[in-house]
């Protein structure tokens, strides 16, 4: 899904009163304040939907696939979510994943 996607589907969920153009720039304000947010290193808390942080990874050394060497890679915030467990368990409901076949092992 795309965010164009996004907007056509919040402005079908809205109906009349409220034209595409409007729609896109709601849609655009939430992502433009979750992002703010997390570089302000604010928690968004979305209940039923998630949860959208800052992680902090420490330094360490990691090794160059290539060459073998060893690269020093800086300690660095990465921006991560997480699904509450209600969504996680719908998706899990409504998933057609196929099961094991015991027999296959």
């Amino acid at each position: 899904m795309t965010k164009a996607d996004l907007v056509d589907q919040v402005y079908e969920a809205i109906g009349p009163g409220i034209t595409k153009k409007d729609c896109k720039a709601v849609v655009d304000g939430f992502l433009n304040a979750v992002k703010q947010a997390m570089v302000d290193e604010r928690r968004i808390e979305l209940r039923g939907f998630g949860t959208f942080d800052v992680q902090y990874r420490d330094g360490r050394t990691a090794r160059n696939p290539r060459t073998g060497e060893p690269v020093e890679v800086p300690p660095r915030a990465v921006p991560v979510w997480k699904a509450s467990r209600l969504l996680r368990d719908r998706v899990e409901e409504a998933s057609d994943y196929p099961e094991e076949d015991p027999e296959e092992g």
